[in-house]
């Protein structure tokens, strides 16, 4: 078999694919998409303050406090992890006791 040029196809084929139109089959309609926007018109100004408190082992913590009630909003790292922490140290130092 001997191939000359680059199309491998012999003309023959290629004149008769090349003219073909290509059929592909119609996208099937859906039920319509709208989009659905909410906008919240009302806009209040909460006063937060950040607290930054330093802990033994240069351990920050940020406290996250309302300015209207005063009460602890978010606290990072969490109490629970604080906790956490402060038992493990236990556990690694015994000598360490407060």
């Amino acid at each position: 078999m001997r191939i000359d040029g680059v199309n491998p196809i012999p003309p023959a084929v290629a004149e008769h694919v090349a003219h073909e139109p290509a059929v592909s089959p119609a996208p099937k309609a859906g039920p319509a998409v709208q989009d659905q926007l909410d906008v919240n018109q009302e806009h209040t100004a909460n006063s937060t303050n950040v607290l930054v408190e330093i802990r033994p082992g240069n351990i920050v913590v940020y406290k996250f406090i309302d300015e209207a009630n005063g009460q602890v909003i978010q606290q990072i790292p969490s109490a629970q992890m604080l906790n956490l922490a402060e038992a493990i140290e236990s556990i690694e130092n015994p000598k360490k006791q407060k």
